[in-house]
């Protein structure tokens, strides 16, 4: 069975001080999930795990990069109306990001990739790297829309799914953290329609009637691996492109010379 890689350890909380003296690091990753119901086969920190199994699998293949705690909290008012969903405010959260991202520029990274796998996160963690490439220079590059970016590399392979706690969150919950899933109570529900030409804010209640939608039940551990494999081979190789251009924008980005 498919199973996430512990090896070589590239989280900072695991690691002591002369492990990373040791490891010549000089990017980091910051992981950001959020604590919200999925329904009665998933856990609550579904994002998070989902937002840390990519930054590591981005860490190994990258090399000198760390990744950060996963903050486990994100903005979820979208979805308080769902038991014990907690939230941060949008500008909370770039706070905490500013707050993170101004430590690690003391010890001399100013280097940093935020993962977040909770679509409420990317607006605020934007806010949060415009100020600080404004006020400090630093690089900050953000990866989200992990399914959207999933669906389109294995287009022709597998039919990934774009739902909240549908097939794709349950095969990455079941790769990486299986023990904390339900399968048996998974169940197969219709796939939710999203392709409108605008964003209209507002409660998750009022689009999905029983918070979650999509077929939970023919998740599987191989496609959660599939997706991070996937992803890697899409993201990493930018990645290095960009150490190589000292992360920072130019003409390479746009082509015109």
């Amino acid at each position: 069975m498919a199973s996430r890689p512990s090896t070589p350890e590239v989280r900072l909380e695991r690691l002591t001080g002369q492990a990373v003296a040791d490891g010549g690091f000089d990017k980091a990753i910051l992981p950001i999930g959020a604590t919200e119901y999925h329904g009665p086969a998933f856990p609550y920190g579904t994002d998070s795990v989902t937002a840390e199994t990519i930054a590591e699998a981005f860490a190994r293949e990258l090399g000198g990069t760390l990744v950060l705690p996963t903050l486990a909290y994100g903005v979820s008012h979208h979805h308080l109306a769902w038991p014990w969903t907690l939230s941060l405010r949008p500008d909370t959260l770039a706070l905490v990001v500013r707050d993170i991202a101004e430590s690690l520029l003391r010890h001399g990274v100013s280097k940093l990739l935020i993962v977040s796998a909770h679509d409420g996160n990317p607006p605020a963690a934007t806010v949060a790297a415009r100020i600080l490439s404004q006020e400090h220079d630093m690089s900050v590059a953000i990866f989200s829309g992990w399914q959207g970016k999933a669906r389109a590399a294995l287009a022709g392979e597998r039919e990934i799914d774009e739902d909240h706690a549908g097939q794709s969150e349950m095969s990455m919950v079941l790769y990486a953290a299986p023990e904390t899933a339900r399968l048996d109570l998974a169940t197969h529900q219709p796939n939710q329609f999203m392709d409108y030409p605008v964003d209209l804010i507002g409660g998750f209640e009022g689009t999905v009637p029983l918070g979650y939608s999509g077929n939970a039940a023919a998740a599987t551990p191989e496609e959660g691996e599939a997706i991070v494999t996937a992803l890697t081979g899409l993201v990493v190789p930018f990645l290095r492109e960009l150490d190589s251009r000292g992360w920072k924008r130019g003409t390479w980005m746009s082509r015109i010379e």
